[in-house]
């Protein structure tokens, strides 16, 4: 059985959308026990309302304490212990769940993976993991908004656990590895710094990518090599970048239903990102880099309850994928070259 510890209360939104999709994802997946963390009464309410007893597949556990959006994350996090998604990192930390879904702010699910799961050795940050692409040209973004800065070796530590990430989820050996980047006559000695080392590490690395050719699926720089043709399948950038990013291609989608663009059956965005019908609600946003799974759910004002039910959905997908699949020993495993680069360079035996 894989066990999901399941953040209803986030910031104190209504969660009658979500327990809609409830039946679906236990339906969908036999193996699949919810641990739903929620103040209690109306919870309790619209699961009788369905038919869903609490019992061996759906378990019930007490929250009381919300949290806010924005850069007091950090600060309600650590000193709401009794706030939802406290409560679901701690049942991961404690071995009883195998995963956490939040439908918390994504800063403050960040903060929750790392002031209670802490991060993996080798790990100094952690960092966000998201599809993005058009017409079939996707790509996973890491990182997708979390370190607002980033060093070379940070950017680095994003390659290798996104390259761990997406071998998981395109079952792909060797994923192309991108460096998201503008012009080339714009110098960064930032992604210079980075390009170097990447090219250093057992990576199937394709050089830069800017954010055009991205989308295209065509790449920039080293895109004939000896690992073949094609176009990333993870992008690497710095967290503050990769917001934009998103920000953008959030935005490109919401004008495109209006000009024709983006709208065939084969068109849009990957299903993590929830549904087309409301862009600005996405799903199945991980956390790299921390030693549990973390998966964030948008649940945004305004956003409708049907895109609110498939971003649950998909988060719900992406977290029993990340742990049948091990992505956390995957992980460990990854970082493990970049300590032994580190070692070396400082001129440390082993």
């Amino acid at each position: 059985m894989t066990r999901i510890a399941v953040d209803l209360l986030g910031e104190g939104l209504p969660a009658g959308a979500l327990l809609e999709a409830l039946p679906t994802a236990l339906d969908a997946d036999p193996q699949l026990v919810l641990i739903l963390v929620a103040a209690g009464g109306e919870v309790q309410d619209e699961l009788a309302r369905q038919g869903i007893s609490a019992g061996e597949r759906v378990l019930l556990r007490p929250a009381t304490q919300l949290v806010c959006a924005g850069p007091e994350a950090i600060r309600d996090v650590r000193g709401r212990r009794d706030s939802g998604v406290r409560v679901a990192a701690r049942l991961v930390r404690d071995g009883q769940a195998d995963a956490m879904v939040s439908v918390a702010p994504v800063e403050s699910v960040v903060a929750a993976a790392r002031f209670t799961c802490g991060l993996l050795p080798g790990s100094t940050t952690a960092g966000l993991a998201t599809d993005i692409g058009l017409s079939g040209a996707t790509a996973i973004l890491c990182d997708a908004g979390a370190a607002p800065s980033a060093t070379a070796d940070e950017l680095a530590q994003f390659a290798l656990l996104g390259s761990a990430y997406a071998a998981l989820r395109r079952s792909t050996r060797k994923p192309r590895v991108g460096l998201l980047t503008a012009r080339a006559a714009l110098v960064d000695p930032l992604r210079l710094a980075a390009d170097e080392l990447l090219r250093d590490l057992d990576l199937n690395y394709v050089g830069s990518w800017t954010p055009d050719r991205a989308a295209l699926g065509t790449g920039h720089g080293d895109e004939v090599g000896d690992h073949g043709v094609g176009p990333a399948e993870v992008l690497v950038t710095d967290g503050y970048t990769g917001d934009i990013v998103l920000s953008a291609f959030r935005s490109a989608l919401t004008g495109g239903r209006d000009q024709g663009v983006a709208t065939g059956a084969d068109a849009g965005p990957d299903p993590a990102w929830g549904t087309l019908g409301d862009p600005d609600v996405r799903g199945g946003t991980i956390v790299l880099g921390v030693d549990g799974v973390m998966v964030h759910a948008e649940h945004t004002r305004g956003g409708s309850v049907e895109a609110a039910g498939s971003g649950l959905l998909a988060a719900l997908g992406v977290a029993s994928m990340a742990v049948r699949g091990g992505l956390v020993s995957r992980s460990r495993t990854a970082l493990e070259t970049l300590v032994a680069r580190r070692r070396a360079r400082a001129g440390l035996a082993g």
